[in-house]
């Protein structure tokens, strides 16, 4: 039999337990406990064999009943011992239930007993004073009476809407109220309540409040009722469908079936499920992931983790949101009396190893020390299983004893999980596949940091054009810029400077320098040239070094510090406005110099001359250093900034830099619009023998201004997007 939800194993065991423990408290004679167990298949008998003894165990050990040996047992039914001897977890389960009943009695003394297990044994006794459960299942009975048709206190419970291993949900009418519940009947323990008390979230059940009723030692939670059925009803509703057929349409027939079955009325008017209408099925998956990872981040940052994240504890509301509920084994650390190993639990095949581990009485491990990280993990399970119909690891078995399944489902989970999409990279399902399998890395300090990120990430999922921004593929030309950045921005706008150099230096000598000045004014622009080309270039290297020198050893900014690395994401979105400063800077400078040492090297130029000489000059400084803007630009945004994130995410602090980089190329598409407009007005005003190379700066400027105007919405559209992507940085919820 395959290990799934709780429809499967758990629930056999569950039922055989309970009917098991109502035999024994209805009084009377004990129960024979071979009546309880099932036929087959051998693993299963074997598995519910052990998780009876233990209950068994329990009763007998308490007055006036005559206790019990585990050796009883194993003459009783010999299949109870495996080539490794008694399970330990059931030689575990007796010497506590013997020390809870007052017997007084000594580790040694199993050591004597079971010798060729005396190692693991003297690993599990050594915690003997936090005695932490090892049945599957906790002994709750007394809410398995409780049907459909009852009236428990203040509720009339109308349809019963499913089972778990630790309570039965009903839909009920509040009496009192008037209003429809859902109502969750379990045995008076935990402490659910408390952790759901402090819990106010979109995508967490909503809990009203509780009633007891002693006489009964029942507990009734009364919470929101969610019609939409469960995600384990969607999972199935998709899992035979070819992958091409799996929309959001999809989603919406599952839960109207639901509704239906219900006799709930279909929400006409929804933007919510009009959204879904139109998405494909790794955005539905992304963004019932990232709802759930808000509910999760949002209880983790109050101290509570669910442990038992998993498909059928998922509600999906009409509109298709999603809604965590069943905290029944969560850990709150803001409840008192609360522990991590008290009601511990929840389900095998959605567990993390760590997980695992701590369920296991014979590993070291213990539930204190799971985190956020685990849930993490459950969720991917989950998530992956939505996106591919069935979960990561498939071929999970009850293997025999509770120690050796669990033994053997951590191996599996240790191994690793191979990704199967055969989607080219850059597609979205490919994308969020990539996602899940950091979340499902077998080294919980290899899985994203918090459920925080994980957000985030699938946040970004859902942004195509975002995340081809950030995500840099290996041997592109971007990956290849952030290796080499500063010859490559310098390659991409010294042409351009080149060019209008040339430009200008020809219509220099045929406009405005008469042949006898030509010899000088050669030597006087290779001067100036030569001064002001190497002093550019320093000036922008030095300006430019920080940027690089951290680019190109990408490997070691795990050491950076986080404000350094951001001063360096600051810097590089400004490395356009600083190409075009020092441009500009130089070409009006020349401007300048050219006059003046054409007169004293040369002589005086006819006064009008002057004007032109330096509107030429910076004419082409404005063309030359508006399109070193964009072109610098472009490269800093797609291939140095996104190498300066440590963990591929932009932050609050960039968003700032980005809103004000989107300011700035508004102002230079002003820049790169004005100057061929100047052109064009300077050839109307200019003489006959000045007009042909106006005409020509002109049209250059108008051709540069249809460039740089498609370059500026291209950046628009890139900075947008990293802006939305700043958004979904990690939310800190207020307490």
């Amino acid at each position: 039999m395959r290990l799934d939800d709780s429809q499967q194993t758990t629930l056999v065991l569950a039922e055989q337990v309970e009917t098991f423990i109502s035999s024994w408290e209805k009084g009377g004679a004990a129960p024979q406990l071979a009546e309880f167990l099932p036929e087959k298949p051998p693993e299963l008998r074997r598995m519910a064999l052990i998780e009876l003894i233990k209950v068994d165990l329990e009763y007998r050990w308490q007055p006036p009943n005559q206790g019990k040996r585990v050796e009883e047992y194993r003459d009783q039914f010999p299949e109870l011992q495996d080539e490794l001897g008694i399970p330990c977890d059931l030689i575990y389960e007796e010497y506590h239930v013997r020390r809870q009943a007052g017997d007084k009695v000594d580790a040694t003394e199993y050591f004597h007993r079971f010798p060729d297990q005396a190692h693991e044994l003297k690993k599990l006794l050594s915690v003997a004073s936090l005695h932490q459960e090892s049945t599957v299942l906790f002994s709750a009975n007394h809410y398995a009476r409780v049907q459909a048709g009852d009236r428990l206190d203040d509720f009339e419970l109308l349809v019963h809407l499913g089972k778990g291993a630790f309570a039965s949900v009903f839909l009920a009418r509040q009496v009192s109220m008037q209003r429809l519940v859902a109502l969750k009947v379990s045995d008076d323990k935990g402490t659910e309540p408390q952790t759901l008390a402090q819990l106010d979230h979109p995508h967490i059940v909503r809990v009203y409040d509780q009633r007891l009723m002693p006489e009964r030692r029942l507990r009734m939670l009364y919470m929101q009722y969610v019609a939409g059925g469960t995600l384990q009803d969607v999972i199935k509703g998709i899992r035979d469908l070819p992958r091409a057929e799996r929309t959001g349409r999809q989603l919406l027939r599952c839960l109207d079936e639901s509704l239906e079955q219900r006799g709930e009325l279909i929400p006409v008017d929804s933007p919510v499920r009009d959204r879904l209408a139109d998405a494909d099925w790794p955005s539905v998956v992304c963004q019932i992931g990232s709802q759930l990872a808000q509910a999760l981040d949002y209880a983790q940052l109050r101290g509570v983790l669910h442990r038992d994240v998993k498909p059928a504890n998922v509600l999906v509301a009409a509109d298709g949101t999603p809604k965590l509920a069943d905290f029944n084994i969560s850990f709150s650390s803001h409840v008192d009396g609360s522990a991590p190993a008290a009601y511990f639990g929840g389900s095998l095949a959605y567990m993390s190893p760590e997980q695992l581990e701590a369920c296991d009485p014979m590993h070291p491990r213990q539930p204190d020390e799971l985190d956020d990280r685990s849930d993490m993990y459950s969720l991917g399970v989950v998530l992956w299983e939505l996106l591919h119909g069935e979960r990561p690891f498939r071929d999970e078995r009850v293997e025999g004893g509770w120690s050796a399944t669990v033994k053997e489902m951590v191996e599996r989970r240790r191994n690793g999980v191979e990704a199967v999409s055969m989607e080219a990279p850059g597609d979205s399902f490919w994308e969020l596949e990539n996602v899940l399998l950091k979340c499902l890395q077998p080294d919980r300090d290899e899985r994203w940091a918090g459920s925080g990120e994980l957000t985030r990430r699938l946040q970004l999922c859902l942004q195509p054009h975002a995340q081809s921004i950030l995500n840099v593929p290996t041997r592109s030309w971007r990956d290849r810029v952030s290796r080499w950045p500063i010859l490559v921005l310098l390659l991409s706008v010294l042409p351009a400077h080149a060019l209008f150099a040339w430009f200008n230096l020809t219509y220099n000598l045929e406009q405005l320098i008469p042949p006898t000045y030509w010899n000088t004014f050669d030597q006087i622009q290779m001067t100036i040239n030569g001064i002001a080309f190497p002093v550019g270039i320093a000036v922008f290297i030095y300006l430019a070094w920080p940027v690089a020198k951290r680019t190109r050893r990408r490997h070691r900014m795990l050491s950076e510090d986080g404000q350094s690395l951001a001063r360096c994401r600051r810097r590089a979105l400004q490395m356009g406005e600083f190409g075009a400063l020092i441009g500009l800077a130089l070409w009006t400078t020349a401007g300048i110099a050219y006059p003046i040492c054409v007169r004293i090297f040369a002589g005086p130029l006819p006064t009008s001359d002057y004007p032109h000489l330096l509107l030429s000059l910076t004419l082409c400084g404005l063309i030359a250093a508006t399109f070193s803007f964009f072109m610098i630009t472009v490269i800093s945004l797609r291939a140095l900034y996104p190498a300066l994130l440590r963990d591929g995410l932009p932050t609050s602090e960039d968003r700032v830099a980005l809103d004000r980089l989107a300011r700035i190329c508004g102002n230079y598409l002003l820049v790169a619009g004005s100057a061929p407009m100047l052109a064009i007005l300077l050839l109307v005003l200019a003489e006959s023998a000045h007009r042909f190379a106006f005409l020509v700066l002109s049209v250059v400027g108008m051709l540069g201004f249809a460039i740089t105007y498609w370059i500026y919405h291209c950046l628009q559209r890139d900075i947008g997007a990293l802006v939305t992507a700043a958004k979904t940085q990690r939310a800190r919820y207020d307490s």
